[in-house]
Order: structure tokens, then sequence, then C-alpha cells
């Protein structure tokens, strides 16, 4: 599993994702990644709760992707502002019965059953990392 989330800002004690970190997120940071939650308002980068595979998303659950692919999918063009606001790109383990997957790639997960692999620079291509070194 693959998710964006702060290298520093927490939200229940697990890394903030871009698009609900406002409040937990330094001072400036919020304002370079504020386009991108404008610019992903349509159904190419839909809402758990917009995507009916997903069935919408509860307080104890967060967002991420199946694949690397589909991660740099949903955030292409992206990748330098995240980089600069000080997003990364974390990898974890979740039990298949802790996430649903929705359209492109879209994964809801229950933070509390995730175990984190590796972090990686968001610019960092996925070919570059080796997960399970």
């Amino acid at each position: 599993m693959w998710r964006v989330a702060h290298k520093s800002a927490r939200y229940d004690g697990f890394p903030a994702g871009p698009y609900a970190c406002s409040s937990v997120l330094p001072p400036g940071d919020n304002e370079l990644v504020w386009p991108m939650g404008m610019d992903h308002a349509d159904m190419e980068h839909p809402s758990p709760n917009a995507d009916l595979a997903l069935r919408g998303i509860t307080e104890h659950e967060r967002c991420g992707f199946a694949s690397r692919e589909a991660l740099d999918e949903w955030f292409s063009g992206w990748a330098t502002t995240l980089e600069e606001a000080g997003f990364r790109i974390y990898t974890y383990d979740v039990p298949d019965q802790g996430a649903r997957v929705g359209k492109h790639g879209q994964v809801v997960f229950r933070h509390s059953e995730a175990t984190e692999l590796v972090t990686e620079p968001f610019n960092a291509s996925a070919g570059q990392t080796a997960l399970f070194a």
C-alpha cells in the first residue's frame, strides 16, 4: 500500500495526507498544496465518499493506493509541489481485510492495521525503491 503523507505532521498519530491536513501542517505547507485539492475536485480523483467501490471512509481509515503507479498517476504534475511542502511516500503492509480498493487504484485502509515498511522522497522513481530488501 502506498500513501502520500507529510514528513512531520500527524493526524491522530498517523502521518497526515495532503487533502485533510490543513489544521496540522506547518505554516506555509498548506498554501502550497491547496491548489492541488481544487485541481483534484473531479471524477478522476473521487473522494472516498464519491467512489461507490470504497463506500466512504471512517475516522479510523486513511487513503492510499494499491500501487506506486496508481499513486504517481493520481498526483501527476504535483510531485515537486508535494516535495516542497514536506510530503513523502510511505509504503505500508496492510492485511487484505483492512483495506478496500476503489477506482483509479485508490484504497481506504484502517490505519491501526498498517505497518510502515519504507518512506521515500516524493520524486523518487518507483523502480529505484527496493521495498522488501
